[in-house]
């Protein structure tokens, strides 16, 4: 079975020792115009690679199985290939830039293809060009990557259904979440329904909306932070790195944010613009958010606003302003 190309990830320590193997490919030309002989001895005489191969197409997956090999087995980690151009066969030599130097000597599009071959000339630029090749891999210093400090913190914004389910599914994950809500209570428009859709087979009857206990459950929560009447005054940074500015109760604080969760829901829709419908001229004309409010506030019983007394028939006009 064919080696992986992606060879096993090796510790700091073990990187940080270097073992130059200069592998020089034969294919596209490059074996018959220059004694690659010459190279080789170059590669482990001058400058004492302890692994020098020659093969004769370097970008197949044997030639790959070559490399992966002696850095898996050899402990090989600053690797030289002395073959085509660094713009080509970058998925062939793709080690990982972490574990592993790399370095590509364009022995073909820089030599072969633009000088005459088996010419003197044309061997001793290939040779310097290994020579630049072998000193900067033996040179070059692994890259160290910079790790930005983050925060693990989210913030909710809106404390409804879906503010409140995400800051509870955040923290069931292990965050930290701050839940901020403009007005006094948590529960959005949830909390003013009467009734909500049947979430549970066979979906025959409305049910009561679990909206207090999804609030409860928050308010124990040792990973949620509720501010409500607050107000957001700034948001600023990129992600892992924000820092919101919210005012609440009279104090201003900032907080430090790995990720944002925009939760702000809904609004109806401005039923002031409805009065060829009746709204603002009769009492006993209202939204479905008031209709629910006024169910909500009698338990159950549909009075009319204009004197409170038994609603005989209601009717409803659907998607009023949509249309």
């Amino acid at each position: 079975m064919a080696e992986e190309n992606t060879a096993t990830e090796k510790t700091t320590e073990e990187a940080a020792k270097p073992k130059l193997g200069v592998y020089i490919c034969s294919g596209c030309g490059i074996g018959d115009s220059l004694n690659l002989e010459e190279l080789e001895k170059i590669a482990s005489g001058q400058y004492k690679a302890p692994v020098c191969k020659t093969n004769d197409f370097l970008c197949n997956q044997e030639g790959v199985d070559l490399i992966t090999g002696d850095i898996n087995n050899e402990g090989v980690n600053r690797i030289v290939i002395a073959a085509c151009s660094a713009r080509v066969n970058t998925d062939a030599f793709a080690f990982d830039p972490l574990s592993y130097y790399t370095e590509r000597v364009s022995l073909r599009e820089q030599v072969v293809w633009t000088q005459e071959p088996n010419d003197e000339n044309t061997q001793m630029m290939a040779e310097d060009q290994l020579r630049m090749g072998i000193v900067r891999a033996q040179k070059a210093k692994p890259p160290v990557p910079h790790i930005e400090p983050i925060s693990r913190t989210v913030m909710v914004i809106g404390g409804g259904t879906t503010g409140i389910n995400a800051a509870l599914e955040t923290a069931r994950a292990g965050s930290e979440v701050i839940l901020v809500e403009k007005e006094a209570e948590l529960g959005g428009w949830a909390r003013k329904m009467y009734r909500v859709l049947p979430e549970k087979a066979p979906f025959e009857q409305i049910q009561e909306s679990d909206i207090g206990d999804r609030i409860r459950e928050v308010e124990a929560s040792d990973r949620i932070k509720v501010m409500t009447s607050a107000h957001i005054d700034n948001i600023a940074g990129e992600p892992g790195k924000y820092e919101a500015t919210v005012t609440t109760g009279g104090t201003t604080t900032t907080e430090n944010l790995g990720a944002i969760i925009m939760a702000i829901g809904w609004r109806p829709y401005d039923a002031n613009k409805l009065g060829h419908l009746g709204y603002g001229k009769f009492r006993n004309v209202v939204t479905n958010v008031e209709m629910e409010e006024m169910v909500t506030a009698a338990s159950g019983k549909v009075n009319r606003p204009s004197d409170g007394k038994a609603a005989q028939r209601v009717a409803f006009l659907q998607c009023a302003g949509q249309r």
